[in-house]
């Protein structure tokens, strides 16, 4: 059996499963849980690799939901061999990172006459190099790049949902719980229907109460709402049982149908040393994307979402048999008369010799284009960093709850000059708890995330007894995708624009316009609003 080393990383920490693999056969022999080194990744996973004498040994790579778009996309009913390439053509068309060089991977979660579901995933070269770096600078060489939750999905279903003879029963849930964020996998029967990864709130009940709200809106995006909604989360007992307890309570309301619920510990589903267990301690939900990726390596790739081998077109096989009996025919006839072309060879000589002239002259256009392609993203990375504030404000005071409940007190935002996006910090005070769950839910959308600092309680005699600080972050990929909506909005209104100006008096050019004013107000880097509101006894 051949050791293969399964990793994934974060900002903190690294995550590591070693395996021995054949075929449908898996072992898993170590596992470790290390915290990142001044190094960096790379020398902190060599050191620990070099140690227990992993070097050259093929490494798979577990990325998380932050390395690379993902949505659920619908496409005619064509065969299997001409999928791929439907499905890279509208994923350049409808991502907002993909390009002519994004990787793109799918899983087809079903088939009908009408048409195929799948579970689209881009990236780019700016997340994967990084990663083959690191992998290259332990001494191991890349084998798989799959996207984390559905190598996790991959394991539950290869090991637990093929063998359960009820497994059609109703749609479950299969969650994993990675720090402040969780990896929300729905099944419906016996196949992966919809993928999500949300930012969670870091303490209870707004952690449960947040996962809760999410996992109530991914069954309404996938059709089960109303339907029994079963729940399993990686990890133990003594670290998950509680908010286990608390998901499904909350589910459950409104149900005839109570929820079976369930906790996994990946390490005891697949066949492993008793020593490893020991190794990793509570955190050891966290390793079932490694696990999964050792599992459906070899005999199951067709379950992963794989960015270092990406699914492509098929050629249709051939009958060699066939093939050749159809070739020597015309082939005798073409012998007998092949004469009567030679003459024409010269011809075609020459042209070869121009369509190679003009192959010649493409490249050099290639070039350019290639690089006015690099200075393009470099714009974009620097307008990624221009958030239209007026409107994250407005969308704020549309979405707080009424004054009976919050008062505000300051309001900060300021741009990621850097990464892109920016974030809004807003202070207040509120009326109970409850208003901060239901202040979160509201602000909380896929271009926004909301991280609470926690609430606490003020010495005073009037109703506003909780003291609040929220951060919302607004995404980069929805700063480019709004303003690239705008760049085509506007292309589309200039010639309409221009009808309209033959007809009019030229606008003089030293005059402001309302529309450059309220440019120069949304591009302001930061902005700090505070209020001082008088506090009702």
């Amino acid at each position: 059996m051949t050791k293969k080393v399964a990793v994934d990383w974060d900002e903190q920490q690294i995550r590591i499963v070693v395996g021995e693999v054949s075929g449908k056969q898996t072992r898993i022999v170590d596992a470790a849980i290390l915290p990142i080194q001044t190094a960096g990744v790379g020398s902190t996973l060599r050191k620990w690799i070099q140690e227990h004498g992993l070097e050259k040994s093929e490494c798979l790579v577990a990325v998380g939901r932050d390395s690379a778009e993902l949505r659920q996309m619908e496409f005619p009913p064509v065969p299997d061999d001409e999928l791929p390439d439907m499905i890279r053509f509208q994923a350049v068309r409808t991502f907002a990172s993909a390009g002519d060089s994004a990787t793109v991977d799918y899983l087809p979660t079903s088939r009908t006459e009408k048409g195929v579901r799948a579970i689209v995933s881009a990236t780019g070269a700016s997340k994967l190099d990084p990663i083959r770096k690191a992998i290259g600078e332990a001494g191991m060489t890349v084998g798989r790049i799959a996207l984390r939750p559905i190598a996790a999905a991959a394991l539950y279903q290869i090991i637990l949902r093929d063998k359960t003879n009820d497994s059609t029963r109703s749609t479950l849930a299969l969650i994993d719980l990675v720090g402040d964020e969780a990896e929300i996998v729905l099944f419906r029967g016996r196949d992966v229907s919809f993928v999500r990864s949300v930012r969670l709130p870091s303490q209870s009940p707004a952690r449960v109460n947040a996962l809760a709200g999410e996992l109530r809106r991914s069954m309404i995006a996938c059709g089960a709402s109303g339907s029994p909604c079963d729940i399993a989360i990686w990890g133990t007992p003594d670290r998950h049982r509680e908010e286990l307890d608390q998901l499904a309570a909350r589910l459950d309301q409104g149900q005839d149908t109570p929820s079976e619920k369930r906790l996994i510990n990946p390490l005891q589903i697949v066949d492993c040393d008793p020593s490893v267990e020991p190794s990793v301690g509570e955190t050891v939900g966290r390793l079932a994307p490694l696990v999964g990726l050792l599992v459906a390596d070899e005999a199951y790739a067709d379950r992963l979402i794989d960015f270092a081998n990406p699914r492509q077109y098929i050629p249709p096989s051939t009958n060699r048999g066939k093939m050749a009996a159809m070739i020597g025919i015309p082939a005798a006839i073409v012998l007998g008369l092949g004469w009567m072309f030679w003459s024409q060879l010269s011809s075609r000589d020459s042209e070869i010799k121009r369509l190679e002239a003009a192959n010649a002259t493409m490249r050099d256009q290639v070039k350019t284009a290639d690089a006015s392609v690099q200075r393009t993203e470099r714009v974009d990375q620097f307008l990624d960093a221009d958030v239209n504030w007026l409107e994250e404000i407005e969308r704020l005071a549309a979405a707080l709850p009424p004054s009976d409940q919050l008062i505000l007190k300051q309001v900060s935002a300021q741009a990621d000059s850097r990464q892109g996006g920016g974030r809004m910090v807003v202070s207040g005070l509120v009326t109970s708890p409850d208003v901060i769950d239901e202040m979160e839910s509201s602000l909380r959308d896929e271009s926004h995330r909301v991280v609470g600092d926690g609430a606490s309680q003020v010495d005073t005699e009037d109703a506003y007894r909780w003291q609040i600080r929220e951060t919302v972050s607004v995404e980069t990929e929805s700063v480019r995708a709004d303003r690239y909506e705008r760049i085509a909005k506007a292309a589309e209104e200039e010639p309409a624009t221009k009808a309209s100006e033959d007809g009019e008096s030229t606008p003089n050019p030293d005059a402001p316009s309302s529309d450059q004013g309220s440019q120069d107000a949304s591009k302001s880097a930061s902005l700090n609003v505070n209020v001082q509101p008088e506090v009702q006894s």
